[in-house]
């Protein structure tokens, strides 16, 4: 009773103060992200691991055209509704509550973003979410992911140390090369 309700209300604090960290962080991210896709060849936009909303609000105020579908646990999910409501997208978004790790998702988008979600997890987890994310697509359908990219030869940078250390104190995921993602797209 009491124990659970209270280790629930830290589990979703956790998530809020979680979301509100990678909302905050993601705001250079989601300018190149809208910058380098044209979304307006899209009928329905689905972001997998949405947080708070910040990339697919920008989405849908930049392309009134597109429907739009949120996927994230359900703590988080209700956040990036409550963003997308004081964005004036009401009636223009579905909120999917779950996990992609143990819940199929949802079908109907002909474009579903990952934004740096997969670095966050094992090469295991984020093979299923690209088996899962092929299964949601229709014929035709594309998957855009945008995420930290590890160290290469043609690519030595300081964010890699950085994300190094974050997913040392995350305790999961690894930066992986852009050929480690196109492997395992290809695989799933």
């Amino acid at each position: 009773g009491e124990t659970k309700r209270k280790v629930g209300g830290e589990a979703t604090q956790a998530s809020e103060r979680y979301s509100e960290v990678m909302d905050a962080s993601q705001v250079f991210v989601i300018e190149e992200v809208l910058a380098s896709h044209d979304f307006s060849r899209h009928q329905c936009v689905m972001d997998v691991g949405c947080g708070m909303g910040r990339l697919i609000s920008r989405i849908g105020l930049a392309h009134p055209h597109l429907k739009l579908k949120l996927f994230d646990l359900p703590s988080v999910v209700s956040l990036a509704a409550h963003r997308l409501d004081q964005a004036g997208l009401s009636g223009r978004y579905a909120c999917h509550a779950g996990s992609f790790k143990t819940d199929e998702l949802p079908k109907g988008a002909d474009l579903i973003t990952l934004v740096r979600i997969g670095h966050d997890h094992s090469d295991s987890v984020c093979l299923d979410l690209f088996r899962k994310a092929w299964a949601a697509l229709p014929e035709g359908g594309q998957l855009l992911l945008a995420e930290p990219m590890a160290a290469t030869e043609l690519n030595r940078n300081l964010a890699s140390a950085y994300f190094h250390f974050y997913l040392l104190a995350m305790g999961d995921g690894r930066l992986r090369s852009p050929e480690d993602y196109e492997r395992m797209l290809r695989e799933a």
